[in-house]
């Protein structure tokens, strides 16, 4: 059962952020097309840098399972989060070094490819049953 559990975890979060790198994709094309190679580039730099962080917090998170590795499981999803939360912050920094990057397409790539983390779960927890 426990084993289970943690594997509708992985498999979730695999789902997730499968969806959450096509919406980077997309919004990375939507912007090279109305806008040009450097906001195309900039979108998918920030659908990067929501998608990179999620994966390491998914393989920390589900690493252990069952009531028998409680205190694993706890202290695997406080370390995934905090490692998720740095990540970021130097994924954001090392971007913004660069000068030729946009930072509006960044953001709201960002933003949107985050934001859609909530509508897939519900999505894909709803075609699962």
């Amino acid at each position: 059962m426990a084993t289970s559990l943690a594997q509708e975890g992985r498999q979730l979060a695999k789902k997730v952020l499968f969806y959450q790198s096509l919406i980077a994709v997309v919004l990375a094309f939507i912007f090279t097309f109305y806008y040009g190679k450097n906001s195309g580039i900039s979108a998918l730099y920030g659908g990067l840098i929501c998608v990179l962080p999620g994966m390491i917090f998914a393989f920390l998170a589900f690493r252990y399972a069952g009531a028998n590795q409680n205190k694993l499981v706890v202290r695997s999803f406080n370390k995934g989060s905090k490692l998720k939360f740095i990540f970021t912050i130097v994924l954001f920094v090392l971007v913004y070094k660069w000068s030729n990057l946009q930072p509006l397409p960044l953001l709201v790539s960002y933003v949107v490819t985050l934001m859609a983390q909530w509508p897939i779960i519900i999505l894909v927890s709803r075609v699962n049953r």
